[in-house]
């Protein structure tokens, strides 16, 4: 395998967690990472969404928050369905499972990756981010994230945020993010 066009160390952590409230305390009270910005997700609403080459279903609420050069992503998942995040951790349980890192070059990245590691679940047609199972090489599976203006600049918000924090209202949500 040749080497991806954003090679380098990953930007983002994720872990799956049974409880996002819960797991947000512990990041802001214990770890002292904040504030985590909480965005609904339904796959219903994302055209071309796919798990393990098929239709899928997933409904989740993910929290981003940043720490330094670190994105702490948690995700709680709320569908009972087969999903990419209980292949990797059940559902009751606290765990890691993956790490995003940078696309500059997606269709190729993701080509370059399928030839060693089963692509399991793609966001959509609308959004240029994938998941692998690296989990037998690494324990974890591996996030691909197409670096594009939108993203960046979302992504660079929750770090200003996180800069700026004073340690109050740990959770937030997207649209207090987008206001400012």
């Amino acid at each position: 395998m040749t080497k991806l066009s954003a090679p380098g160390h990953p930007f983002q952590y994720a872990w799956h967690v049974p409880d996002l409230d819960k797991a947000i305390e512990y990041w802001a009270n214990v770890v002292g990472v904040g504030p985590f910005f909480i965005n609904e997700v339904d796959s219903n609403a994302m055209e071309g969404f796919q798990y393990r080459g098929g239709d899928g279903n997933l409904q989740m609420r993910v929290a981003w928050g940043q720490s330094t050069e670190g994105q702490i992503e948690l995700i709680q998942v709320n569908s009972t369905e087969p999903n990419v995040y209980h292949d990797l951790v059940p559902s009751s349980q606290v765990g890691f499972h993956h790490i995003g890192i940078w696309s500059e070059d997606y269709f190729a990245d993701k080509a370059l990756l399928t030839e060693r590691y089963e692509n399991v679940m793609d966001m959509g047609a609308n959004t240029n981010i994938c998941y692998f199972d690296t989990s037998a090489d690494s324990g974890n599976m591996l996030e691909l994230i197409e670096r594009n203006d939108g993203i960046v600049g979302l992504f660079g918000m929750i770090t200003k945020a996180a800069e700026e924090w004073d340690g109050t209202k740990p959770a937030r949500t997207m649209a207090e993010l987008m206001s400012g």
